[in-house]
């Protein structure tokens, strides 16, 4: 099954996080990412850090956020909302990309992702 990274696993590989680069690395296919990923980390990026981003970008298959996607997310966000308020509509587009693509999810903020049971980090950070 292929992988969908969330924010948090991109800002963990530029950030040099060993742990996050064994993992990277150990993935099979190329992953995908949707484009509010992309604002995510581009909207956080200091001016030192735009070639390695760059770099990392190419290595990833972008996912745009089209109107099947869209509408998932406004579905999943109007379920969740009533046992989970303050899921945020950048979790809600990635969750929605990731059923879409039938990726496998991964990030470290599970707990931002209620819609997928039994969801665990693909690593644990020191």
């Amino acid at each position: 099954m292929s992988v969908l990274f969330d924010t948090s696993i991109l800002i963990d590989i530029l950030r040099n996080d060993p742990v996050a680069l064994d993992y990277a690395r150990r993935v099979q296919d190329v992953p995908a990412c949707s484009e509010v990923t992309r604002v995510e980390v581009v909207r956080g990026l200091r001016s030192s850090e735009r070639a390695s981003t760059e770099g990392l970008f190419r290595t990833i298959r972008w996912v745009p956020v089209d109107e099947p996607i869209a509408r998932r997310a406004g579905e999943l966000g109007r379920r969740w909302d009533r046992h989970r308020p303050g899921i945020s509509l950048a979790d809600l587009v990635v969750a929605a990309t990731t059923e879409h693509v039938e990726a496998e999810l991964a990030t470290t903020n599970v707990r931002h992702f209620p819609m997928f049971e039994g969801l665990q980090p693909p690593y644990v950070s020191d």
